[in-house]
């Protein structure tokens, strides 16, 4: 299945092969996607839905966003002010707070060409993903696309760096390093792979191994988002009920406060008709 890069891609497993436009998916209520007509009409058309049913994971369903704008000239905006991004024709920072808050897992990749979070990527992580750090997992990916150590090392440091100026935290979370599995059954060299390289040497196979540890450790949280689906929806219930109770706080103060105001009211007028 091969995600589009212009609109939202939602893959999931099916009986038979097939797609279906936006309009189709968000107008079917049984889909959960209705929410997204709010949006306006340019998301929905750049929307779709791919059914596969040779797709190893039953129970999940993946969404590929489109790929973010990185450019330092765009301007930060913030989700409900009414000011979202405009260039692409809808509210993608505030469609990407919508898909996030009701997935159980979020995986953001970065490349190792783009390590850098300016523009848009700076945009989401300050305001589409705040808050959802339990579920958020960072991935540098395609690191076997690097022919030297050091460009490593500069990449993963300028990803570092960048995170630390958009993350307000001291520590930045973990960030995982993936790269593409090497088939052994194909018995033959992998085209990014450079010549020089030695598959057989003991540092390349100690870090093939560690990337191939990494990915699985990736893989397994993926799979682990049917469970993990319980505990959301009960975090997401006690949000809900701790905002309700601030609201009924907020609510009761000024109850208190009306009824002393109308009591002074009431005890200023009986006396003005008193001494009237």
């Amino acid at each position: 299945v091969a995600p589009t890069n212009d609109g939202f891609t939602i893959i999931t497993a099916g009986d038979e092969d097939s797609n279906r436009d936006g309009p189709t998916l968000i107008g079917d209520p049984d889909m959960g996607f209705s929410g997204l007509r709010v949006f306006g009409p340019n998301l929905i058309h750049h929307v779709n839905l791919k059914i596969r049913q040779d797709l190893a994971l039953h129970d999940i369903m993946l969404i590929d966003s489109p790929g973010m704008i990185d450019s330092p000239t765009d301007s930060i905006s913030y989700v409900g002010s009414g000011q979202g991004r405009r260039d692409r024709g809808y509210d993608f920072e505030g469609v990407t707070r919508w898909l996030a808050e009701r997935a159980d897992v979020i995986l953001l990749f970065f490349d190792p060409d783009k390590p850098g979070t300016t523009g848009e990527t700076l945009s989401v992580l300050t305001n589409s993903l705040a808050g959802m750090d339990h579920k958020l997992h960072i991935i540098l990916n395609k690191v076997d696309q690097f022919e030297k150590i050091h460009d490593f090392a500069r990449a993963y440091g300028s990803l570092c760096w960048n995170l630390s100026k958009v993350i307000p935290r001291k520590d930045i979370p973990r960030i995982y390093t993936m790269c593409t599995p090497i088939s052994e059954k194909q018995g033959k060299r992998p085209d990014y792979l450079p010549d020089k390289m030695n598959l057989k040497g003991k540092a390349w196979a100690a870090s093939l191994a560690d990337l191939e540890a990494t990915r699985l450790e990736v893989e397994h949280q993926v799979s682990m988002a049917p469970e993990r689906r319980v505990d959301n929806m009960i975090t997401q219930l006690y949000d809900s009920a701790s905002l309700l109770q601030m609201h009924i706080v907020v609510m009761e103060a000024i109850r208190a406060e009306y009824q002393q105001q109308r009591k002074k009211f009431y005890l200023l007028a009986g006396g003005v008709g008193v001494f009237g």
